[in-house]
């Protein structure tokens, strides 16, 4: 018994237990991505564009819905071939690649902390303030790419703060940008080019002429691996692919992106959630930089907040990149001594954001409708998130290290919650395998299907295991009836409140929930009621 006891002292030691700490809330973002369906649209497009390779043996272009697929570089779509190889076409092994990316990312951001030369008792801080932000837990369980890039961004940063530039440092830096350019292509340099510019203001050591010209080799290094593929990938993918890989998705996105701005204020309303839990706590809240240390990630994180902002062209999850120099600035403010005090710290701001989430569950099952409503909020879940918002509030913790620790778990505990009781009946209506299973079936009998509505993103390729892609329609009575004429046995996949009132039988068409509506699979011969005929000869 006695051996037993100090062996759980021993492993609740300030090391263990912050590592401890760091893998419950990496766990938290592994049940995330395990428990709930690949979402729509983004993450069953990625899926199916991965899947879509894989059938077609396409290793080298990415394809969508038969055609080359430029949006994104193919290191994401690799990582999932690389799994289904080793254990076949499965749904599991691209969901957790985003929580391994984000692993990933911890390493190397503790190894960023050691470099600037913060004791490993602080540096430890740094992943586990980044792993208990809210958005960064988030998307730690999405398939998405920002992760990724963010984990091979840091892997280019990280050989480049202490000491020499050697050329062996230049080299894994170069590999590491070469896969943060594979994984998003060139935005990384938002980030990293200002980096660059100013490692005269906070790097320790000059990098010197020998320097300078190891920093050239890792830039090109990088920028050639991501040239190998794209100038390959262009030969083979055609002269539209080409022109819209080389040229659309910089010069065409930037001015699409000015056509739809946001304006320039537009990322401020989020910078509470993005920053959520630590910028409700007082005692994280950063100062300006005094020392040359500090000053990474400031540098890291102004400067291309501000180009962001500029940009009009504004997601949140383009931030992502900035959140591990924000953890960087929170665990700097969080000083050795206050790590060490016996001063008591209560955390009730963060607690009170817990519990008015909480309120805010209960409050849409009353009042929510559509996707948020009665039917997709579990009461005892939000509940539940009331009661440890309860418990955090009233909880006294001995020092500001303890503090961070406890935020830390209790924003993950609060996290997990939420996703996985309070809202474990919502994501039921973004899971599209039912819709798939039947679309399987009419594939298998080699009935033609169409989409009807915008651009068919490849929803339910990889959920059915289609191997044709769907035909689709603008909409339009002219398209439907040109479908209706050239495949009379032909089936329609539609939102409701597009074909409900063309249909006719009622018993023949097959409904599921989807998202904020539904989703109606309808074969042509139960659809346009009388009335829609003249229309129909008038487009034949």
């Amino acid at each position: 018994m006695a051996s037993s006891r100090r062996f759980w002292a021993r492993l609740w030691e300030a090391k263990h237990r912050d590592t401890l700490i760091i893998a419950f809330l990496w766990l938290i973002a592994v049940a995330g991505a395990l428990t709930r369906p690949f979402l729509p649209i983004d993450e069953t497009r990625y899926v199916s564009v991965a899947w879509e390779m894989w059938y077609s043996h396409s290793w080298w272009v990415p394809l969508m819905n038969g055609e080359a697929y430029a949006d994104k570089p193919p290191l994401l779509f690799w990582l999932i071939h690389i799994g289904w190889e080793a254990f076949g076409v499965n749904d599991w092994w691209p969901k957790l690649i985003g929580p391994l990316a984000s692993l990933v990312a911890m390493i190397h951001l503790y190894r960023v902390a050691r470099r600037l030369g913060y004791a490993g008792s602080r540096a430890r801080l740094a992943p586990m303030m980044m792993m208990a932000m809210l958005m960064w837990s988030l998307y730690s369980s999405a398939l998405m790419f920002d992760i990724l890039l963010t984990a091979c961004l840091l892997g280019a940063i990280s050989p480049l703060i202490q000491g020499q530039l050697t050329t062996r440092k230049s080299l894994v830096s170069g590999v590491w940008l070469g896969l943060a350019l594979l994984a998003k292509g060139p935005a990384v340099f938002v980030t990293l080019v200002p980096i660059l510019l100013a490692m005269r203001w906070w790097r320790e050591r000059q990098l010197g002429p020998e320097g300078r010209m190891r920093l050239g080799l890792s830039l090109l290094i990088g920028t050639s691996i991501l040239l190998c593929w794209a100038l390959s990938a262009s030969w083979l993918g055609g002269s539209s692919y080409a022109r819209e890989l080389l040229w659309g998705q910089s010069v065409d996105r930037l001015h699409d992106s000015i056509a739809h701005a946001h304006p320039l204020w537009w990322y401020i309303p989020w910078l509470p959630l993005i920053t959520f839990p630590w910028m409700v706590w007082p005692a994280t809240w950063p100062r300006l930089p005094r020392f040359r240390y500090q000053r990474l990630a400031w540098v890291w994180l102004v400067i291309p907040l501000i180009v962001f902002s500029l940009i009009s062209g504004k997601q949140i999850h383009y931030l992502m990149p900035l959140i591990p120099a924000l953890a960087l600035v929170i665990m700097d403010r969080i000083g050795q001594s206050q790590l060490d005090s016996d001063v008591p710290h209560r955390t009730r701001a963060p607690a009170l954001a817990i519990g008015l989430l909480g309120v805010v569950g209960l409050s849409l099952m009353i009042w929510g409708k559509g996707a948020v409503g009665p039917s997709t909020i579990s009461p005892l879940g939000a509940f539940a998130l009331i009661a440890w918002a309860g418990l955090l509030w009233r909880w006294h913790w001995a020092s500001a290290g303890a503090a961070v620790r406890g935020i830390a778990l209790g924003t993950g505990l609060a996290v997990l919650i939420a996703t996985q009781f309070m809202l474990g009946p919502f994501w039921n209506r973004f899971d599209v395998r039912p819709p798939s299973a039947l679309l399987a079936q009419l594939e298998s009998q080699d009935i033609p299907v169409a989409f009807n509505g915008d651009g068919y993103q490849a929803t339910f390729q990889f959920a059915g295991r289609l191997k044709r892609p769907l035909m689709t329609l603008d909409g339009s009575t002219a398209r439907m009836c040109k479908f209706n004429k050239q495949f009379p046995t032909g089936w329609v996949v539609a939102r409701d409140r597009d074909v409900n009132h063309l249909i006719v039988d009622d018993n023949a068409a097959h409904t599921f929930k989807y998202r904020g509506g539904q989703l109606v699979i309808v074969p042509v011969h139960a659809l346009f009621p009388s009335g829609y005929e003249a229309n129909c000869s008038g487009h034949s």
